[in-house]
């Protein structure tokens, strides 16, 4: 189907989508003999048609293929790769062969693994993966495709840009959130907005995780805050485990009121997830019958984010601070530890600034010799995981950008292409298929004009370019160039003329300036700037690219008249501030924390460079004490992130990288202790039960629990329970966890404990998952229950006590 056409046909009609594949399969027994639900489309396609034709009979417009999970990691894991195009084509044919009219959808979700440096995969693997299923969807004929189910938000970014280049039709995207609006690994509601409609996408949507009722609340929030149209697939409540099954507690007409809601604040497209048969979407098609879309009022959002946090450009203070400490230029310190690849003061100063008022942190990775491409990509991957600022990634190199910006799991700025056009060719291609904000000097080959007016006539060039190439002007911020005052007095003021232009020829273009450049070679430096900032505002600058330690409220007289180019502005000025120094206290002395707070920083940092330095020095100094220093400071670190991250002021991402940290501590050490040391080392079993190919949540366990010094043994994923008893047995762990996402592989759980307690081994069981309870874990027989990886440490290291 033409893009347009479906677009059109949403501003006329409600759609209504189809309901729970998975739920209905799991009901009907349809799971039997093949190994995953894909497999169906040419083994038993009957199956697989009849729910298709549930659907469609209860009134569904779009039906969604059985293309879950259909990408090239998931299939070559089920030694399913070759039958691809078999099972692709067959999901799509036997929708065809039931209808002729209804929408079919190409369904995408999730790989199951994660992005570097949350996981192991490369942004490039999964995209490739996701391509290749988005190819075969196009070959077949799926009028559109629908990425669901996503919980990642870089994992999200590779599936949209895979669709973007491999399909021609409309692409609508869906997330899945927790009910306070939060993804598992901190992304809100407005930075998926932000994200999903900066790459293109033609709709977006909610599904799954949570009941109808929590679910609309939820919706509010994004019609609200986005013009696109909108879909709404809740799940019929959380499932509940009666008596070893499954079942939704959500009654259908629960179901039909939040939908009614979701459509009076303008929802496009209604369906459900989990839980929702064809009963369910039978009474919504009656309900829905004759409808018209609701006209949303048009939203003027600019929105620039993180993986967790969106700021809206429009309604913040003027100016937006862009923090320009990270850059090696003349910062001799700073170049030497990059050097040695090592990004400790990047992120001290990344969470510096941000601790003084940084709204955006400024990348900059430029150093002779060194390979820029891997230090600015690995820059971004862990500053953007400990700020919740935006970036602006910094660089002239086009393919450092590209890496850079790829792996950046928010909307950044990119710092900057000018009026020449072999960078414009070269560098706005990358703002444009990756949604970044663009800075454009208004300089070229010529150098930097001297007035204004030419200064506009380049800026009108590259608005120009940008039109061809189909950028939207609003994306483009300009930078109408700073010299020094001393230098060059008279060009300040035609800065600030070009900006007021700007401001008048192109409203939906903002500006930004790097502020410190204007007291190039003059004393007291900041009196200057400071001074310069507050004119530059009243010239209507949006951005500015400060210090932001400094102190930006200075506006002095003498500064004025500099600045203004005045009759001895600059005589004046450098009579009352030329034996100006700045100041520094008496006695001064760099601040060096002890060795045990070095470490314990490091650790609650994510400071994984720093470990090894400080570790021998611990090891040297204290030699027969050192392990009593490294444990209680790396469980203290460790133990402060668990509260924050139970507080929810912490996420995942802080999570994963303090347990690095501890990790790389705790290997250091067992390298140094003697091996009779290292023998009574507690061990911990972790596996996903038999039938469940989940392993995100077991994996993060993992981690954490071997950040707190345990010997993790990771059995993996679809682990047959005798088999963990066996391993169980021979050595002696303190505890199993034991993880399941579904419902329907949760009993296994069960006979894991039954075996156990049939051998009568002293090892405890904890268990967790998405669909586990405290409840459940009581009701089988488990020891513990764990909602989250910190909890599972917490209970583990009790055993130990």
């Amino acid at each position: 189907m033409d893009k347009q056409k479906f677009l059109d046909i949403l501003k006329k009609q409600i759609l209504i989508m189809d309901g729970a594949t998975g739920t209905e399969l799991q009901k009907k027994n349809y799971l039997e003999g093949v190994l995953i639900p894909e497999e169906l489309n040419i083994k038993f396609p009957e199956r697989i048609s009849d729910i298709y034709y549930s659907y469609i009979n209860a009134g569904s417009n779009i039906i969604l293929a059985n293309t879950f999970g259909a990408n090239s990691i998931r299939l070559k894991h089920h030694g399913l790769l070759s039958k691809a195009d078999d099972i692709i084509k067959s999901g799509i044919d036997l929708i065809r062969k039931i209808s002729k009219d209804v929408i079919i959808a190409g369904d995408v979700s999730s790989i199951g693994e994660y992005i570097e440096p949350l996981g192991n995969l490369s942004f490039d693997v999964v995209y490739n993966a996701f391509a290749f299923q988005m190819s075969l969807l196009q070959k077949y004929g799926a009028d559109i495709i629908i990425i669901e189910t996503m919980t990642e938000i870089k994992e999200m970014k590779a599936a949209i840009l895979a669709a973007k280049e491999n399909f021609t039709g409309a692409v609508i995207v869906q997330m899945t959130f927790s009910k306070d609006g939060i993804t598992a690994t901190g992304t809100d509601l407005k930075s998926f907005i932000t994200i999903a409609e900066s790459l293109g996408v033609d709709a977006l949507g909610l599904n799954c995780s949570i009941g109808s009722k929590d679910l609309v609340e939820l919706v509010k929030i994004l019609c609200d805050n986005t013009n696109l149209p909108i879909s709404f697939k809740p799940n019929a409540g959380m499932p509940v485990l009666i008596n070893h099954k499954t079942y939704f507690p959500e009654t259908k007409e629960e179901f039909i009121e939040s939908s009614l809601e979701a459509y009076s604040y303008g929802v496009n497209m209604l369906g459900g997830c989990c839980g929702t048969s064809p009963e369910f979407i039978k009474i919504l098609s009656e309900e829905m019958k004759n409808k018209v879309p609701n006209i949303r009022e048009k939203k003027n959002k600019y929105f620039l984010s993180t993986r967790t946090k969106a700021i809206d450009i429009n309604e913040m203070k003027k100016p937006v601070i862009i923090g320009e400490r990270i850059n090696p230029t003349n910062r001799k310190k700073l170049q030497e530890e990059l050097i040695k690849w090592n990004l400790s003061i990047v992120k001290d100063e990344a969470r510096s600034q941000v601790s003084v008022g940084a709204n955006f942190l400024d990348i900059n990775m430029g150093i002779a010799g060194l390979d820029e491409i891997k230090l600015l990509t690995n820059a971004v991957n862990q500053i953007q995981e400990i700020v919740s600022v935006p970036l602006c990634i910094d660089s002239s190199n086009a393919m450092a950008l590209e890496q850079a910006v790829k792996n950046c799991a928010g909307r950044p700025i990119i710092n900057s292409v000018n009026g020449e056009l072999e960078k414009l060719n070269l560098i706005l291609p990358i703002a444009k298929k990756y949604g970044a904000v663009l800075i454009s000097l208004t300089t070229d080959d010529d150098g930097i004009p001297k007035t204004s007016e030419d200064r506009l006539k380049i800026a009108a060039k590259i608005l120009n370019f940008a039109d061809i190439h189909g950028f939207e002007r609003k994306n483009i911020i300009f930078d109408y160039l700073v010299l020094s005052v001393s230098s060059s007095p008279e060009q300040t003021q035609e800065t600030l003329k070009a900006m007021r232009k700007s401001k008048r020829l192109y409203p939906q273009c903002k500006l930004v300036l790097g502020i410190s450049n204007i007291s190039f070679g003059l004393p007291s430096r900041q009196t200057i700037n400071s001074t310069f900032l507050k004119m530059a505002i009243d010239a209507g600058l949006d951005f500015a690219i400060i210090n932001p330690h400094e102190n930006w409220k200075i506006y002095d007289t003498f500064a004025i008249n500099l600045l203004k180019n005045n009759d001895k502005g600059a005589i004046k000025y450098m009579e009352v501030f030329s034996s100006f120094k700045k100041q520094v206290p008496k006695n001064f002395v760099e601040h060096k924390l002890p060795l045990d707070e070095q470490l314990y920083f490091a650790v609650l940092n994510g400071n994984k460079e720093s470990i090894p330095n400080i570790l021998d020095h611990i090891i040297k100094s204290n030699n027969s004490n050192f392990f009593k220093i490294v444990n209680d400071n790396v469980l203290k670190a460790l133990n402060f992130v668990g509260e924050k991250f139970a507080l929810k002021e912490y996420f995942l991402p802080q999570i994963i990288m303090s347990a690095q940290a501890a990790q790389l501590a705790f290997a250091i050490v067992k390298t140094t202790l003697k091996k009779n040391q290292l023998s009574t080392t507690d061990k911990i079993i972790i596996a996903t039960v038999k039938g469940d190919m989940h392993d995100i949540g077991k994996n993060i366990v993992g981690a954490v629990l071997e950040s707190y010094g345990f010997d993790v043994i990771d059995m993996g994923i679809n682990v047959d329970s005798q088999l963990i008893i066996n391993k169980a047995n021979e050595i002696k762990p303190v505890a199993i966890g034991l993880s399941a996402l579904m419902t329907t592989t949760m009993p296994e759980m069960k006979t894991v404990v039954k075996l156990r307690d049939e051998i009568n081994i002293q090892t405890k069981i904890i268990i967790g998952g998405a669909a586990v309870t405290e409840k459940f874990a009581k009701e089988i027989g488990a020891d513990a229950y764990a909602k989250d990886a910190m909890e599972a440490a917490v209970y583990i290291r009790t055993l130990k006590q």
